[in-house]
């Protein structure tokens, strides 16, 4: 504003003094402005030594020892729902469709002094009403994953938890030891760690949304308000820990200011070994290499005692997850499975069940298309009442530019027993069904900068 104001001014008093100096050409106060300028900008790149700016993964500002990396993530979706049985369609709508911009995400990352990192990310997509949007879906079942899960039964769901989905600040003692602290991801299954823009289908399978429901903050990703230890081990960083101290009530609570947290602590931890290569914490699709081969096998658990209320004491349930999982690929062949456990004690009685899934995928060589398939299944156990689920889904990927700009369409069936399904998650599309059998169709065109 100053470099505005002052070059105002020059050209302001060369405007005045153009009659008395009739030999002033316009070209010659334009000198003079432009001498003025180039002074400024000499003096601001004195400040943080000069600066440079580019595109590699996202596009990138650098200054000195400082670093602002921002990535753009937009996906726009056609998806559909069918159920086979009219009753258990919701009304009055009926079977849903319809276009849809799920996700339109905007990453904030990079480095500050003395070894501190930092993230932020923002979410402006269509992904529905976190707490309640499909909780009514079916003939009156409810998703008590959710409900439970925030203690959000006085809470207003009108409120959402704004556009922050994460952010933190980190300090990176050695590869050794990360401590990180803000509203971070908690460690979890290998899928939920699998960033959005990554995975072989449209979104996480029902077995991997299933179980994120059950601990705090699940939307593409378990988040909570905590402290974050991180590192790698090994002669080439092969071995892997994750372990979270968190609130346990998700990222729409400040627990200081809501009389309807607790002060109790949720705990989790995560390890990982690459058994070959460096699949990390992702699915097997990310790292395949023709004529390589790479392997890796994972562990999670997260602990939360919940208590219902303070004042007078009311205990809610010990709440136990955990699960195991590994990756493989080897040329085009990729390989994804896992198993997830729940177990929740409360003087009302217990609540348990599990999930697991298994997805293979094929990236034909030399094409830029890719074939993949899963089959997994989720079981829940509430109060004498049993909800099961399978699911058996395909899909067809074409990368136009690898990950960055790709086709997606995927087709989920979902077939149900006994009690029949109550789960309802409002990110990846998966809806109640009760007791009828349903198709999930999705055709999503992602652009990741």
């Amino acid at each position: 504003m100053r470099t505005l104001l002052l070059a105002g001014g020059v050209l302001a008093l060369a405007s005045f003094a153009a009659p008395a100096l009739g030999d002033t050409s316009s070209r010659e106060v334009q000198s003079a402005v432009d001498a003025y300028l180039a002074s400024s900008k000499a003096d601001t790149s004195l400040v943080g030594g000069a600066g440079q700016a580019g595109y590699d993964g996202g596009f990138w500002i650098r200054g000195g020892s400082f670093l602002m990396k921002i990535n753009l993530t937009l996906q726009t979706r056609w998806e559909g729902f069918d159920w086979d049985d009219t009753a258990f369609e919701p009304g009055p709508g009926g079977d849903l469709s319809g276009f849809s911009l799920p996700r339109a995400t905007l990453k904030f990352s990079g480095d500050a002094t003395c070894d501190v990192h930092y993230y932020a990310e923002l979410e402006f997509g269509h992904s529905g009403d976190w707490f309640d949007n499909n909780n009514a879906q079916g003939a009156g079942f409810t998703n008590f994953h959710q409900r439970s899960l925030l203690n959000q039964t006085e809470g207003d769901p009108s409120t959402g938890y704004g556009t922050l989905r994460e952010g933190w600040i980190e300090y990176e003692t050695s590869p050794y030891l990360i401590f990180r602290m803000g509203l971070v991801k908690t460690p979890t299954t290998r899928q939920l760690m699998t960033p959005p823009e990554m995975q072989q289908f449209v979104d996480v399978s029902m077995a991997s949304a299933f179980i994120g429901q059950t601990m705090p903050g699940y939307t593409d990703r378990n988040r909570d308000y905590g402290a974050l230890l991180h590192g790698a081990f090994g002669c080439d960083g092969e071995f892997q820990y994750m372990v979270a101290i968190t609130n346990g009530d998700g990222p729409v609570h400040r627990n200081v200011l809501d009389g309807t947290t607790d002060d109790c602590f949720a705990y989790s931890a995560r390890v990982n070994w690459d058994i070959k290569g460096h699949l990390g914490y992702e699915e097997g699709a990310l790292r395949s290499h023709e004529c390589e081969w790479a392997a890796s096998i994972g562990a999670w658990v997260h602990y939360f005692t919940d208590a219902a209320q303070h004042n007078p004491f009311a205990k809610d349930s010990d709440k136990l997850e955990w699960g195991v999982d590994a990756a493989f690929a080897w040329g085009g062949f990729s390989f994804t499975a896992a198993y997830n456990s729940y177990d929740w004690e409360g003087p009302g009685g217990d609540v348990d069940g599990f999930s697991w899934f298994a997805q293979a995928g094929y990236l034909f060589p030399g094409t830029a298309w890719e074939l993949a398939a899963r089959y997994g299944a989720y079981e829940a156990n509430d109060t004498g009442s049993t909800s099961t689920t399978t699911e058996v889904g395909v899909a067809v990927n074409y990368y136009i530019d690898g990950h960055a700009d790709k086709v997606t369409l995927d087709v989920a069936f979902l077939s149900p027993d006994d009690f029949g399904n109550i789960f309802a998650d409002t990110y990846t599309g998966y809806s109640a069904t009760g007791d009828s059998d349903a198709v999930l169709v999705r055709l999503q065109w992602q652009l990741a900068l």
